[in-house]
């Protein structure tokens, strides 16, 4: 219900992707979600795209994830060329309640 409520608020969506596999499966139902209520609640909302996030770049796990949203989505939506990377900084940002950008805003991720 958050999430539809949410997406009832929302001018448009950037969606994050885990390269995992139970990420992918999330996907396919978000984009469930968002078409209904774009038909039922909301027909305002929009698509900015699909954001990679938590990406080891060097695994053959992410290399497969990402050519796999590419070959399904790609047609369909913007897959943004940035991917976020994998950083223990994030979760300490997010420990302490702040954005990466105001915990470590030379790190790599808030880089990206």
């Amino acid at each position: 219900m958050l999430t539809i409520n949410a997406l009832a608020a929302s001018d448009s969506v950037l969606i994050p992707v885990n390269p995992q596999l139970w990420s992918a499966t999330g996907l396919t139902q978000l984009l469930k979600i968002i078409v209904k209520v774009k038909k039922r609640i909301n027909p305002c909302i929009s698509i900015e795209g699909i954001l990679m996030t938590m990406c080891n770049t060097r695994t053959n796990l992410y290399k497969e994830a990402f050519r796999l949203v590419k070959v399904y989505y790609r047609e369909t939506f913007r897959i943004f060329n940035v991917q976020i990377p994998l950083s223990v900084k994030v979760d300490e940002a997010n420990f302490y309640s702040q954005s990466i950008i105001q915990f470590k805003p030379k790190s790599k991720v808030a880089a990206h």
